[in-house]
């Protein structure tokens, strides 16, 4: 294992190489300058990437035309170069990304952490397609940072599969979690109620899924619901009551904060999975009783999602929502949920007679059981597209009803 300086670890790549970045906490911040600075010598590089964290430095190369972005997830200063046309967003579910991604791909670059004494190095809290990337795609460059948690299930990647090595100049990218809000509590109430017996849930990224964990957290009872896909610093109190009653999670990504990262650390109650595993409908369909719940920018009057964006701006993807969404249908038991506030900061209804035309649909009508709000649930199993009307306004915000049922 031999040490290179940032930039000489790019000093031979040229015009036209297609990189992909480590996704979420495992964001190879250190890396992504030194292509940025690369890019801005030799012009046309191109990058592929996710959910990116912390401070990415590509901002000058991608207004020089230099650097060539495609995200299938836009988040943070990604948004405002997507809303410019500097960044391309590319739709894709998770599971598809070794196929349309890591194949396409010529250098992966990834943060782990240090190697142990028979050369493991850990993937830490992002295992969801980093090892396949080291396995798949020609060249790995890995960026190494002392303060990667060691965790267990599919996060080990050995020396062998990684070609360059550079000390990592950043920290480990983490997110302090944001305070639950009313309405979001309101809301955490109503999901509780539909959770069958043995359930094992699926929460996406957010507020709202905040809030649900943090209610099943706070539940009393010695058979906790079972937990899978994402870990977030809200999900403590579920995971501690899941670990209480000898059960682990499987996690694809861990998002939070310095404390929870420094829990996560050899900790076994949470087992790391591979997106080929966890964002697969066949593997999903044998756990009983999933219920996947995905929050939503807005949901209209015929049960049509819009997750991806407002206005035409992109602020996100399609994740792993479609992935688990499909399993949770061919669940034994399962569910298919979206849960939401009935209004915006500015008071606008989040349910809606139509989607605007530049926005997406990310879920189909025909894709949810049931949309659920601070004021109820609307259940759209079997449901007419009269009923659906009639139920979705419903549950809208009371100052929106009339003008719903008008549309």
């Amino acid at each position: 294992m031999e040490w290179m300086d940032r930039d000489d670890a790019f000093a031979d790549l040229t015009s036209g190489t297609r990189f992909v970045a480590g996704n979420a906490t495992g964001t190879p911040n250190t890396l992504l300058a030194g292509l940025a600075r690369r890019a801005l010598q030799v012009r046309g590089l191109i990058l592929r990437s996710g959910l990116l964290l912390g401070d990415l430095g590509l901002e000058p190369a991608v207004r020089a035309g230099a650097l060539t972005v495609r995200s299938w997830h836009v988040h943070g200063a990604m948004r405002r170069l997507q809303r410019e046309g500097l960044v391309d967003y590319t739709p894709l579910r998770l599971l598809d990304i070794p196929q349309r991604v890591l194949a396409a791909s010529d250098v992966a670059l990834l943060r782990v952490g240090p190697p142990d004494a028979d050369g493991w190095c850990s993937l830490g809290p992002s295992a969801s397609y980093a090892r396949r990337a080291a396995e798949t795609v020609p060249m790995v460059i890995a960026e190494v940072t002392d303060d990667m948690p060691r965790t267990y299930g599919d996060s080990r990647l050995h020396i062998s599969r990684i070609d360059r090595f550079v000390r990592s100049e950043t920290a480990l990218p983490t997110q302090d979690p944001g305070d639950l809000d009313v309405a979001g509590r309101a809301l955490a109430g109503q999901v509780l109620a539909l959770l069958p017996a043995g359930a094992t849930v699926q929460l996406g990224i957010g507020k709202v899924p905040d809030a649900i964990a943090a209610a099943l957290g706070e539940e009393d009872g010695d058979a906790p619901p079972g937990l899978i896909g994402l870990v977030t610093d809200a999900m403590l109190p579920l995971i501690e009551r899941i670990a209480r009653a000898g059960g682990r999670v499987k996690a694809l990504e861990v998002i939070g904060s310095d404390a929870l990262m420094r829990w996560l650390h050899e900790n076994p109650v949470v087992q790391m999975a591979d997106s080929q595993e966890l964002h697969n409908p066949l593997y999903l369909a044998r756990v009983p009783n999933l219920v996947s719940v995905n929050s939503a920018i807005a949901v209209d009057i015929r049960g049509q999602v819009a997750s991806e964006s407002v206005a035409g701006a992109v602020i996100a993807g399609v994740g792993g929502s479609a992935d688990f969404a499909e399993g949770a249908h061919l669940s034994p038991g399962g569910l298919r949920i979206i849960s939401l506030g009935s209004t915006t900061r500015s008071g606008a209804s989040t349910i809606v007679a139509a989607h605007r035309s530049e926005d997406t649909v990310t879920a189909a009508h025909h894709s949810v059981d049931l949309v659920v709000t601070e004021h109820g649930v609307a259940d759209l199993r079997g449901a007419t597209v009269r009923e659906r009307r009639d139920a979705l306004t419903a549950i809208a915000a009371p100052e929106h009803r009339e003008a719903l049922r008008a549309s």
